[in-house]
């Protein structure tokens, strides 16, 4: 089948995103799909296009026997809502360009958020007369003011329309959590038409390995060091505050390491924040590529993630805790809905209510305190990813949906 895959983040971009349309695609693939994406010049997070990029109008590459193209699109390290409008409508436009001379296609896919992204993907669809699949990440108008003081103003309204608009058109919609599909569900969308098909991890890049030495005496990491990593944005939706809190309480531990490996629109804040607190015990290191990243995790005993507690990270599974299971890790999440019956279910790790300092620093002495209970959770985790969220698996579920629809 010819696949037209639309996404403004890709490798080597890292994020959530990128990460799962990179694995569905080079997976794909390798099923025997012809797979194009049209995606952005390389800029996420830091806002900048990434060193080797040039700026130009568009770009071709070939990458896991995929074709991509890359599209201009405005990046700035600024992270107000003009300089994003701007960042999301310049992909939009060159994309849909760029779509029309990309060949014919079966089926046309489009990732969202953000929505600019899908309707793209709708008018590309359009014009090559293809199937439309909606993929929904995030629920988007709804991400932007959901759990804020935002109000619904015109704009929003306009977005709603235009959310509603594609849900109705998609021949079918992939969600990425089963929270994900009941709020599009409650919107009046039939649940027929929607299939979930999580995250994952790519399992032939991350996997346990022992320690990288090299990488141990770089990052200047005491021997026998208890290492807690957090990998992944340092953005608005990330409980920052409780990570540090939490590294303070435990400062006296000279044995307890945080590394935190990861940018994005919060980073400077939080180094700010461990600097004022004199946060010896925290190291700070800008992101690094999968196969890098899989080093840094092997090196750890835990894995950690904080979210605030907005409503859409309840209807969440944050992505950066399937490296961890992969490489055999117990994880720790402030965290509420769907990813709390996860990790109890299967018992990978320990998830704490969003925000509270007390028990998340508990939950770290505890696998601090028992190592065996560390590699009885990480064994726990590195079944479950390899039995059901792996990419190649992943890549299968999502080919037989749009086997469905194609044209």
């Amino acid at each position: 089948m010819r696949i037209l895959f639309i996404s403004q983040y890709f490798t080597p971009e890292i994020g959530a995103a990128s990460e799962r349309i990179t694995g569905l695609t080079f997976n794909l693939s390798k099923l025997g799909h012809k797979v194009t994406v049209i995606t952005g010049f390389p800029n996420y997070p830091i806002g900048k296009i990434y060193p080797g990029y040039k700026k130009k109008p568009f770009s071709l590459e070939q990458n896991n026997g995929i074709k991509i193209i890359r599209v201009w699109l405005f990046a700035s390290p600024k992270t107000g809502a003009v300089a994003r409008l701007f960042n999301y409508l310049s992909f939009m436009f060159t994309s849909i360009i760029a779509g029309i001379f990309t060949g014919s296609t079966d089926c046309t896919i489009a990732t969202s958020g953000p929505l600019f992204t899908a309707l793209a993907g709708y008018i590309i669809s359009i014009i090559k007369r293809s199937s439309f699949v909606f993929d929904v990440r995030d629920i988007w108008p709804e991400r932007i003011y959901a759990g804020t003081n935002i109000k619904r103003g015109l704009m929003i309204k306009a977005l709603e329309k235009i959310e509603m608009l594609l849900y109705k058109k998609a021949s079918g919609i992939t969600a990425v959590t089963n929270g994900v599909k009941d709020n599009i569900v409650s919107k009046g969308i039939l649940g027929e038409k929607i299939t979930v098909i999580t995250n994952g991890v790519d399992t032939g890049i991350f996997y346990p390995k022992p320690v990288n030495s090299s990488l141990v005496e770089k990052l200047g990491i005491r021997e026998n060091s208890f290492v807690v990593i957090y990998v992944g944005t340092l953005g608005l939706l990330q409980d920052l505050q409780l990570m540090a809190a939490c590294a303070e309480r435990l400062k006296y531990y000279s044995d307890i390491l945080f590394l935190v490996v990861g940018g994005g629109a919060k980073r400077d804040e939080f180094i700010d924040v461990v600097k004022n607190k004199n946060l010896t015990n925290i190291k700070t290191l800008l992101p690094v590529s999968p196969k890098e990243l899989c080093d840094y995790v092997n090196l750890s005993n835990v894995g950690i993630n904080a979210n605030t507690d907005h409503p859409h990270n309840n209807m969440a599974i944050p992505v950066k805790i399937f490296p961890y299971m992969a490489c055999a890790k117990p994880i720790i999440l402030a965290n509420t809905g769907e990813i709390v019956h996860l990790v109890e279910k299967y018992n990978v790790g320990r998830c704490v209510p969003p925000g509270n300092v007390e028990e998340f620093t508990n939950a770290v002495l505890e696998f601090y305190n028992n190592r065996e209970l560390c590699k009885l959770c990480g064994e726990n985790g590195y079944k479950l990813v390899n039995e059901r969220f792996s990419m190649n698996r992943l890549a299968k579920d999502f080919s037989n949906v749009i086997s469905n629809y194609s044209s």
